[in-house]
């Protein structure tokens, strides 16, 4: 009852969002657009992105301003449902947002690292600035990774990268992205804990198998590409998974070679992600497998965390699946190769 009662009053207001999400038919309109004008033209005036791009002339736009206008759209979203949610569950999705401030420090440390001016970043953050408790404006003043760093003193951001010394400023920078991110879905899985019995078990089972998935693909292009040492891979490794424990995860990692751990990976419930000795279609994979994951628990309708979380997701892979086209678009992509690497089949 506990999970019921939390969402009643926000399902209403979920089903009417899902009703604007893009059909088939706007995917088959989208791919057959020349250029990105015409693919705002079309979302502007035919679909549920009316008021995300009512300011922009689609004669004039960019990719770069439709993606920010994109993923400001999310943040909107996630905010609109707040007000409807109480206690623990508001908590929750406001941890939610952290992904997208995540985003934005990683932007301001990596422009910070190579000596750039952040002062033109301020019209490219696209955290939740009703519920994030950053100063962004003081972090945009920040002359060096160190006084950056000293401003952050006091947020949850600041433990992942307090103990990072005074190594290659690259590799300190990647090491801080990964902490930041472990941090990001350790702080869901413990907001999951204050939640009703069956909504953190709903937590534990999807989060956890992004978790693995995650760690999955980290770990194969640790190991192939990268040449990193098994246990910086598993340092890096994002805990909480829902099939994958931390013993499961090190005898991956100490494989060997790409092969074994592509062998151990074939004997395992995600066997999916690599049904052939080609690597190139690995993120589509996975992402259209937990796609359809939430596409399946929307159509279930019920009254439990994932109504929000399943339209959450479905709207951001809309968003990727968008840029995609335009991406197409502008480097002249087969439209029907394309259609191999949407999210969305």
């Amino acid at each position: 009852m506990g999970s019921i009662s939390n969402f009643a009053a926000i399902s209403t207001k979920i089903k009417a969002k899902k009703s604007k999400l893009l059909n088939e038919e706007d995917y088959r309109v989208l791919l057959s657009k020349k250029n990105v004008s015409e693919i705002v033209e079309y979302l502007k005036k035919d679909t549920g992105y009316r008021k995300v791009f009512k300011d922009i002339n689609p004669l004039v736009a960019h990719r770069g301003q439709i993606e920010l206008e994109l993923y400001k759209n999310i943040v909107k979203q996630i905010e609109d449902l707040l007000p409807y949610l109480k206690g623990n569950y508001k908590k929750y999705f406001i941890a939610t947002l952290y992904e997208y401030e995540i985003e934005d420090l990683k932007l301001i440390l990596r422009t910070i690292s190579r000596n750039e001016d952040t002062s033109q970043l301020k019209d490219l953050l696209i955290h939740s600035k009703k519920y994030s408790s950053l100063d962004y404006e003081n972090l945009l003043n920040s002359k060096s990774i160190e006084e950056f760093f000293e401003k952050l003193k006091g947020t949850v951001f600041y433990i992942p990268i307090k103990n990072t010394d005074n190594e290659d400023i690259l590799k300190r920078e990647f090491h801080i992205e990964m902490q930041i991110e472990i941090l990001f879905y350790k702080t869901l899985m413990e907001r999951a804990v204050g939640l009703s019995r069956e909504d953190e078990e709903i937590i534990k089972k999807s989060l956890g198998t992004i978790i693995d998935l995650n760690n999955i693909q980290w770990i194969y292009r640790g190991m192939k590409y990268y040449n990193i040492l098994p246990e910086e891979i598993l340092i890096y490794c994002i805990p909480g998974g829902y099939r994958l424990n931390y013993n499961k995860l090190k005898n991956l990692v100490y494989s060997q070679t790409v092969e074994n751990f592509i062998s151990k990976i074939k004997t395992s419930k995600y066997a999916f992600v690599f049904p052939n000795d080609e690597d190139v279609y690995i993120e589509r994979r996975i992402n259209r497998y937990i796609y359809k994951s939430y596409l399946s628990k929307q159509k279930e309708n019920n009254m439990n965390i994932m109504e929000a979380i399943s339209y959450i997701h479905l709207l951001k892979c809309e968003v990727d699946d968008i840029i995609s086209v335009m991406e197409s678009i502008r480097y002249n992509f087969d439209k029907k190769l394309l259609k191999r690497y949407l999210i969305r089949e």
